[in-house]
């Protein structure tokens, strides 16, 4: 679990986001930012889950 932790932060600062901290909510994830949030799963079954991530951030991150 600290992997996949430390995975989201790096994707998040990765594209550009200001981290405030994480929160867990059920099966899912939360970054918070100072843009906003990115929600990301805990349990993740595959690899897509990385670039979909990594495409909410950068348009979290282009928008503001």
């Amino acid at each position: 679990m600290r992997k996949h932790k430390k995975e989201c932060l790096s994707i998040c600062t990765g594209a550009g986001l200001a981290v405030l901290g994480l929160e867990y909510r059920g099966k899912h994830i939360r970054v918070n930012t100072e843009q906003g949030f990115v929600t990301m799963p805990s349990t993740p079954s595959d690899r897509r889950w990385r670039y979909n991530a990594k495409s909410i951030a950068k348009k979290m991150a282009s928008i503001t």
